[in-house]
């Protein structure tokens, strides 16, 4: 009996980032904004995606098909977010042309704010500004 064909490690990968890139991408942004991160800290997350796909790339597209345990595992997960990271801020760097990686785009969700404003974080030290209201009510026909 013949074994069945493998996955395509490279295709579950992709699928992977085109979730989570975009969510990491939104993060940045918004930690850009606050001021938390800089371009410095950008272009060393970028480096150390970049890195540790490399020393550790295999660890994401090789497995012996079963649970990964302990060091394993955390080598997985610590390449993988080292990777999603790597992208998102590489992505940011590029600006509004953003990179391509495995065939996917990748670039910044929204334009920087026109005055240096940064986002309200609140009155008072440790506490968060209210978020805003999502729920809209539908159009009402105007009677004119």
């Amino acid at each position: 009996m013949r074994q069945p064909e493998p996955d395509n490690p490279i295709e579950h990968l992709r699928e992977f980032l085109q979730f989570a890139v975009p969510l990491m991408i939104r993060d940045l942004e918004y930690r850009a904004a606050c001021g938390e991160v800089s371009e410095a800290w950008l272009i060393g997350t970028a480096r150390r995606g970049g890195a540790s796909l490399g020393f550790r790339g295999d660890t994401l597209m090789f497995s012996d098909r079963k649970p990964r345990k302990g060091r394993q595992r955390d080598a997985a997960t610590r390449t993988t977010q080292d990777l999603i990271e790597g992208i998102a801020a590489a992505a940011l760097l590029a600006g509004e042309d953003g990179i391509e990686i495995f065939g996917d785009r990748y670039a910044p969700m929204s334009r920087p704010a026109q005055d240096s404003a940064r986002p309200d974080r609140g009155t008072e030290p440790g506490q968060s500004a209210p978020l805003p209201d999502v729920r809209r009510e539908p159009p009402r026909p105007d009677a004119a």
